[in-house]
């Protein structure tokens, strides 16, 4: 069996699309009209298309403290998947108090990481299960503590951190710092022309299509697992959806002229 990784998987998918249709790179969509057909205009060039696809994915909120950027990939991380192999049997901190925050936070504990959890508010923010878990492996909790400097040379050494209660500051020597508070979608093109997001600021999808007639939304800026494998699959899925909305129309107008889902 052999080994791939990431970057050489990402250059050989791009390799194997090339081989079907042109990919436009360094190109920003400036502005899409609908009439008839969709126009989108990038800043280099003018589309006319039938559908449009979003998906323009997220990135992960940051804490946006002295250190963050400097030692991003250096012992700052924001996937416990990819880096947590790397600090078994060191102390780390993980940031955040919400479902993915624990679920990291087992996540490295099972691995033989040293990890502590640091949450600014007074509670966590989980299932009951995930939280009965936490206390079950013994995992230390620092409540209402926020990170405010990440300190390191080549690479991280330690933290400061600050009781947002008391009011006091303290230093924390650990080796990594895993961040989970979670994600920001990018959702400006999407609110440009209309798009209904959820209350969480994702694109609303129905079967990959958004409220919208010929606008279809796929991949982590619809929400869920943020993983390469389900967001590829859902853009395969959102493609057939497409096709099968260009052969039989999902949308109809109405005598009165509005657009309503096609009746079954």
């Amino acid at each position: 069996m052999t080994n791939v990784g990431g970057k050489s998987l990402a250059d050989i998918m791009v390799t194997h699309a090339l081989e079907y249709v042109q990919i436009f790179q360094g190109e920003e969509v400036m502005e899409v009209e609908r009439n008839e057909k969709f126009t989108i205009k990038t800043n280099r060039r003018t589309f006319i298309s039938k559908a449009i696809l979003l998906a323009t994915g997220a990135k992960y909120r940051k804490l946006n403290v002295p250190g963050e950027q400097a030692l991003s990939g250096r012992g700052v991380s924001y996937c416990s998947t990819c880096d947590g192999p790397l600090f078994k049997n060191q102390k780390v901190i993980m940031v955040g108090g919400g479902d993915s925050a624990a679920t990291d936070a087992l996540h490295l504990k099972n691995i033989g990481v040293d990890v502590t959890i640091v949450h600014w508010l007074s509670e966590l923010e989980t299932q009951h299960h995930l939280r009965k878990q936490l206390y079950n492996t013994g995992i230390p909790i620092l409540f209402n503590t926020e990170v405010r400097h990440i300190h390191g040379e080549r690479s991280v050494q330690g933290v400061t951190l600050y009781n947002n209660k008391t009011n006091e500051q303290s230093a924390l020597a650990v080796s990594g710092v895993f961040i989970a508070i979670g994600y920001e979608p990018y959702t400006d093109l999407a609110q440009k022309i209309g798009v209904e997001l959820t209350d969480y600021g994702y694109i609303k999808t129905e079967n990959f299509r958004t409220n919208i007639p010929g606008v279809y939304a796929a991949g982590d800026v619809t929400g869920g697992f943020n993983q390469i494998v389900i967001a590829s699959g859902q853009g395969s899925g959102a493609a057939l959806t497409i096709f099968e909305d260009l052969i039989n129309p999902y949308w109809t107008e109405t005598s009165k002229g509005k657009v309503e889902k096609k009746k079954a």
